[in-house]
Order: structure tokens, then C-alpha cells, then sequence
């Protein structure tokens, strides 16, 4: 027994994968751009040693607010306001500690 398309079945079957494949790009980008961005901060202070590095996200076009995103070691994010003291020495510990690493 053979199967046989028509060439409006192949046209509607390219146009369905099409826009399934251009469905889950557009999804993936626009996950990606709120994902990168911190939109508030955290309320709760942190202990120093809860985080192994931080990265800095500056209020531009694509982020909205100045802000320290701190990390732990299982690569859980907060966002902190660079502003508090508590964020301060946690940022001057992570570099010290960083400067430290790389002399050894």
C-alpha cells in the first residue's frame, strides 16, 4: 500500500513544522532576555558566605535598574541593590577573595 501526498498536504505540513520551529526560537530568545535581567531586588539580607561569585548589571537599555546579581554554589541568582552595605562587603570579600586565587 503506498501513501501519497498531495502537494497541498506537503505545503501545509512544511507551513505547520515552520512555524513550530520558529515558535520555539522566539520563546527561547525571549526567555533568555528576562532571564539576564534583574527587575527588582531581594528584601532578605544574606550571610557573607552564602555566595562564590557576582557578576554586575548596569541600567541600560536592555536592564532596567543598576543592580549585583550574587551566586551560589548550586548557581542560584539573587538580585541585590548595589546600594546596601550588606551587598558592599559581600562584593569586597568576592574580590579579595578572587585577587587571593589568582596569586596562588
Amino acid at each position: 500500500m503506498e501513501l501519497r501526498m498531495s502537494c497541498t498536504g506537503k505545503s501545509l505540513l512544511f507551513i505547520a513544522v515552520a512555524s513550530l520551529v520558529l515558535a520555539h526560537f522566539c520563546s527561547q530568545s525571549e526567555a533568555a532576555s528576562n532571564f539576564d535581567c534583574c527587575l527588582r531586588y531581594t528584601k532578605r539580607i544574606y550571610p557573607l558566605k552564602t555566595f562564590v561569585r557576582f557578576t554586575e548589571q548596569l541600567a541600560d537599555e536592555a536592564c532596567d535598574i543598576n543592580a549585583i546579581i550574587l551566586y551560589t554554589k548550586r548557581k542560584v541568582s539573587v538580585c541585590a541593590d548595589p546600594m546596601q552595605d550588606w551587598v558592599k562587603k559581600i562584593v569586597r570579600h568576592l574580590r579579595l577573595r578572587a585577587k587571593n586565587k589568582k596569586k596562588v
